[in-house]
This record gives C-alpha cells, structure tokens and sequence, in this order.
C-alpha cells in the first residue's frame, strides 16, 4: 500500500488543509469552504502517487444554480489529461438542474467517457456524495442511495500499477457555487463496503435503461471551447501552494471567462481543462 492510501479526512475547520492548492476559496464560515465565480481547491496533482487511490471518497456538500459550474472532482494524480478524471457530480448544461457523477479515460488522445445522471438529487441543499473505487468498478451514491456503477474502463491505482487521482472542487460560473463541509477517503479494505453492479455486468444504465456513455449518440458534452477562447479574461490568483506540476487554475478560471464573454455561456468544467491543457501554457511545470 503506498503512503498516501491511508486515511484522510477534512472540515475546513483550520483552512484548506490538505487541498493546499487553492484559488478564490470562501473560508470565512468555520467548517466550510464556498467556492463561487471562478475559483478552485485541491490537493497537488505532483505523480501517479499522488492523492489516493482505491477506496470510498466521501463528500458533504451542496452545489447550487441550474447550469454547469460547479464540481466534485478526482483529478488523476499525474496531471496527464485526457486521463482518468473522475466527477462525483456535476450539473447538466440542459438548464434542468440535475446532477451526475462521470468517469473519463484518455481514448487514443481523446476524451473517453461514461456518465450516470443522480435522479431526484435536489440542488441547493447538503448531500452526502460517496464514491467507491474497485478493481473494475466504481459505484456511485448519494445519501447512502446507490446511482449506479461503472464498469468499462475502470482504471487502476498506483498500488496497482496505475495512478491515483487527487480530491478536488471546482466552479467556473457567475450563478452557480459550491459549499463543501466534509471530505473523507477510506483506503479499500479498511471498512471499505463493497457495491454491487447493476447485475449484468454491462455498467450503469439511465432511469428508462439506456446505457449512459459517449457513444450512445446523446452525450452531455457541454458548448464547443474554441481555440482562441483563452485570448482574453484577468484573474485574482490567491495560491495557497506553488507546487510543480499543479493545475494552473488562473488561465483556467480565465479560459472560462473568456468562453462566457465569447458566446454567452459557460462551458462545462471538463471542456476548460482539457482546453487549457492542450494550449501547453496553462499548467506550471
């Protein structure tokens, strides 16, 4: 077991603690961290050691607003992407306010993915978010409610000779925030519970039993970011640590706003990153 699959657990009591990679982050409620505007916390995406890996992530927090912008996110812990992001929720670019849970892997250069839509999760109020991360399965719930699981292109953990993903929270909009109170992982095997799969082994399927993946022909891709988008934008940058190979969240905070100002909408979380990774210059290191 590698050193970082141990325990962890933080309420925003003392400041950020371990997300020590924060942006325009709302400390000022003891035991809360609010993110809202533009503005990032996690922890340091440094190797494929990095964070943590198979295990139960759990999460208290309410995302609020109706459009995409706010984020629960498990980065991968290398810093390489397309690769094996993980969204313990997110909100559709449909205007309805739903929230969905998303598993991304790097497809031949591209952006693979799956994702499951969380049915009658309310926004704008506290729910406990639960991931729990297994050799070929990653299940997702909310308030002790099974959402479904994930079975193709599950990836592995260091541990495992793959890479662990880092824990982090994001958002990109003027009218939506998050508010996180609680964040915990368990390694695997240390009163990890184990989920089931939807019992056919084929992964998650919808409320009316479509298999939610990208090349069902629906997608929740969000508004194309266009290339010249990040020309423009300004940014407050309060860095709570300069480390090497860590997110550069003022030019994605600035691709996000340049977006908006562009064509009037903001784009999903998944679309800045990967914009602003494949410029070269929005990343330290």
């Amino acid at each position: 077991m590698a050193e970082t699959d141990t325990p962890m657990h933080e309420s925003f009591d003392n400041g950020v603690g371990a997300l020590s990679h924060a942006w325009n982050v709302d400390l000022s409620v003891p035991g809360e961290a609010t993110l809202s505007g533009s503005s990032a916390l996690m922890e340091p995406a440094v190797g494929r050691d990095a964070g943590h890996g198979y295990g139960t992530y759990t999460v208290v927090a309410k995302l609020e607003g109706s459009v995409p912008g706010p984020g629960i996110i498990l980065w991968p812990g290398d810093n390489v992407w397309p690769g094996q992001e993980i969204d313990m929720a997110e909100i559709a670019q449909d205007g309805s306010g739903r929230q969905y849970g998303t598993l991304h892997w790097d497809e031949g250069g591209s952006d693979g993915f799956e994702y499951l839509i969380y049915d009658g999760v309310e926004g704008g109020v506290f729910h406990e978010y639960q991931m729990v991360w297994e050799p070929g399965r990653i299940t997702f719930l909310v308030d002790g409610v099974e959402q479904g699981t994930i079975t193709r292109n599950v990836p592995e953990d260091f541990d495992a000779g793959g890479t662990n993903n880092t824990i982090g929270f994001l958002n990109i909009g003027p009218d939506t925030s998050i508010t996180v109170r609680e964040v915990d992982y368990v390694p695997l095997g240390a009163g990890t519970p184990v989920l089931s799969s939807d019992g056919d082994g084929t992964g998650t399927s919808d409320s009316d039993g479509n298999r939610m993946t990208d090349d069902d022909g629906t997608g929740m891709a969000a508004a194309q970011v266009q290339d010249e988008a990040g020309a423009g934008g300004t940014a407050s940058v309060e860095d709570t640590a300069s480390v090497e190979g860590a997110l550069d969240w003022a030019a994605i905070g600035a691709r996000a706003e340049a977006v908006y100002e562009q064509t009037g909408q903001w784009p999903v979380l998944d679309e800045v990153l990967a914009q602003t990774r494949g410029e070269g210059d929005g990343w330290i290191g």
